[in-house]
């Protein structure tokens, strides 16, 4: 199935289907078609991916990738380069082939490789699409938005191995702020987490702090918006979103929330909580341990200044991944905005 007929409005407007070339074959041709190719290029990436094979996971982490995942040693390395036949295949798409990049795939959609190849298409589909929200911005040109102390990714898993990323509306400028900058600041938080491999395998919970939200903010809900945030969670990013806990929210947030919903799949639906001000319901699911004292923990106040070093110590990776995609041509100036 062609990329931009994976779900409904993904095409690029003013392109005709020619003039995107993305392969329109199935997972069995594209590996059929991979197999016999014998271009100088797919040998190079075949020969660098033999050299670039992901470090090998901790007992612990295996035995959890291997019983959630369906990550099984015997068949990993079978799985891997069944992925990349298939990339390879995609001539007009250059991206990483090596162990450690397919990984992410594979493992956020439990190693089915046709699942895992879609989602990989439909990741780059959508930053070619729609750049002005899916480009990811280089954390320097950002440093003022993460300086709002809006957001932060904690420091500690929780006790299922899970990284807390926390977001406090109060803290966004709306008047200042576009809410392209602050979705792009937050692709920009996870594409840092997927490099590491224990988040792939335990996932992500966020946590939204809704405390001070306003007329100003309505914004970050409109419908447009709130369909690109559930395309990202549901079928574009290769992250397990493990539970979207809602805290502190205004009386009338569920005609909000009703915006989301007719996107929602019942398995993301039935991983929000609405807590209001019960800090004990969010401990529940997030021990204090891990929290900031703003949130009843016993960890020091909310910072993110470790988190911000961390992403501007990274800046080349970020660099990198905006030289990957796929190459399209004869493509209208405006196609894209």
């Amino acid at each position: 199935m062609p990329a931009d007929n994976m779900f409904p409005g993904l095409a690029l407007s003013g392109c005709t289907p020619d003039q995107l070339p993305i392969n329109p074959t199935s997972p069995d041709k594209l590996m059929s078609a991979a197999s016999t190719t014998t271009t100088a290029a797919a040998f190079e990436e075949e020969l660098a991916a033999a050299f670039s094979r992901a470090p090998q996971l901790p007992p612990e982490w295996a035995e959890k990738a291997a019983n959630e995942l369906n990550e099984k040693p015997e068949t990993v390395q079978e799985t891997i380069s069944s992925l990349r036949s298939m990339v390879i295949a995609e001539t007009n798409l250059r991206v990483r082939t090596d162990d450690a990049f397919l990984l992410r795939f594979l493992r956020a959609r439990k190693f089915n490789c046709a699942k895992a190849f879609h989602m990989l298409q439909r990741y780059y589909v959508m930053k070619l699409r729609c750049p002005e929200l899916f480009k990811v911005p280089l954390p320097s040109e950002k440093q003022h938005i993460l300086e709002m102390q809006a957001q932060n990714m904690l420091e500690d898993r929780d006790g299922s191995g899970r990284r807390v990323y926390i977001f406090r509306v109060e803290k966004c400028d709306a008047a200042n702020v576009s809410i392209e900058d602050i979705f792009r600041t937050n692709v920009l938080a996870l594409e840092h987490i997927v490099q590491e491999p224990e988040t792939q395998i335990a996932g992500l919970i966020v946590v939204v702090d809704m405390n001070g939200f306003g007329f100003q903010h309505a914004k970050f809900l409109s419908p447009y918006y709130a369909r690109r945030t559930v395309e990202v969670i549901q079928e574009t990013f290769p992250l397990r979103f493990k539970g979207f806990h809602v805290i502190n929210q205004p009386f009338y947030f569920d005609a909000v929330f009703a915006v989301l919903k007719p996107f929602l799949k019942d398995k993301i639906r039935r991983r929000i909580y609405l807590h209001g001000r019960d800090l004990n319901a969010l401990h529940a699911f997030i021990s204090p341990e891990i929290l900031p004292a703003e949130y009843g923990g016993k960890k020091p106040s909310f910072d993110n200044r470790t988190w911000r070093l961390s992403l501007l110590a990274n800046e080349d990776k970020f660099i990198e991944l905006e030289t990957y995609g796929y190459k399209v041509r004869e493509l209208p100036q405006d196609a894209t905005k």
